[in-house]
């Protein structure tokens, strides 16, 4: 669940995370952006070298104005440690060159965040989709769907769930496997009253990360709620606590709801509880009672193949009042 930094080649993964962990992203910067810049462009700035090479990069922009790859680690660098007024001042000196214009733009878009002026940030990343959307590799920019994740998730943070959504689709379509934006548009679903696209893009995204992240399942818990459907509403409450690392409190909720209309997902959260104990013969017949309702699903077939059995050789299946069983 992290984006921002700015003029530096982007690594498609880093893109991955913005509206949590947008001060790590500005720390660690990103890396090679698909070939789209040249070799003499800036690199990022590691967490190391923020602390050791801030005075160096001033003497050098001191000695050599015009090199606008050192006056780029510099705005970088005062972005990575908070100096966000400094690095605005870099990244305006660049525009003025008419050089690196995205990728200064950027930048300074990831400074306004970090002052908390959405508004500003906001006109800068619609300025990067100006400049990016016409390009021939458009559908793959990394840099082009980390602008418009941050106009989604600058419109969620303005209360606009119906003005976020185009842009978090538009960021999808770039990169389908991206687990914060389809946690963000699914709550944008959630408050726009579209229950069943809810459910779909959350699911999506635990799909992508089933434990350690307890936030779509809290809004997985939100739009069941609405939609009525208690059952589900109580697995995802269950599953956002087991996600949280509270296993204790996830179990009985689970076992609670195993024989009712949440039977299969609550079964497969049981399978991931039993994983995360170390006892693969309970998770594997957890999986197992999953994949007697529902022979397709995915989330039980992964389960069983990391517990080491297959569909076609189910353990017997929990019973309730035994070790790893159900409630009825």
């Amino acid at each position: 669940m992290f984006r921002v930094t700015s003029l530096t080649k982007m690594d498609d993964r880093q893109l991955n995370r913005l509206i949590k962990r947008v001060l790590a992203l500005l720390v660690l910067g990103t890396i090679a952006f698909v070939g789209f810049y040249a070799l003499d462009r800036w690199r990022p700035a590691t967490e190391p070298i923020v602390d050791r090479r801030l005075s160096a990069l001033e003497q050098a922009v001191r000695d050599k104005p015009e090199d606008i790859a050192s006056r780029g680690q510099l705005a970088d660098t005062y972005v990575a440690k908070g100096l966000y007024d400094e690095a605005i001042v870099q990244y305006n000196l660049i525009l003025k060159t008419d050089e690196e214009t995205e990728l200064a733009t950027y930048g300074r878009a990831g400074a306004y965040v970090g002052l908390g002026q959405l508004d500003a940030a906001a006109k800068d990343y619609q300025a990067v989709v100006d400049i990016a959307k016409g390009g021939e590799m458009a559908n793959v920019d990394p840099m082009l769907q980390s602008a418009y994740y941050s106009l989604g998730s600058i419109a969620m943070q303005q209360g606009r769930p119906a003005e976020a959504i185009p842009f978090l689709e538009k960021a999808l379509a770039i990169k389908r496997s991206d687990a914060d934006a389809l946690y963000l548009i699914g709550t944008a679903y959630v408050a726009t009253g579209e229950t069943d696209k809810a459910e779909v893009t959350l699911r999506a995204a635990v799909a992508f990360v089933p434990i350690g992240w307890s936030e779509p399942y809290v809004a997985l818990a939100d739009g069941f709620t609405k939609a009525g459907e208690t059952a589900m509403a109580e697995w995802a409450g269950a599953m956002a606590d087991l996600a949280a690392g509270k296993p204790e409190l996830a179990e009985p909720r689970l076992l609670a709801i195993v024989e009712g209309d949440a039977a299969v997902d609550a079964a497969i959260g049981l399978g991931l509880l039993s994983e995360m104990k170390g006892d693969s013969a309970s998770a594997a017949g957890w999986y197992g009672k999953a994949l007697a309702t529902n022979p397709d699903n995915a989330a039980a077939r992964l389960g069983m193949s990391r517990v080491g059995a297959s569909a076609s050789a189910l353990p017997a299946l929990p019973t309730p009042g035994a070790p790893g069983g159900g409630n009825n």
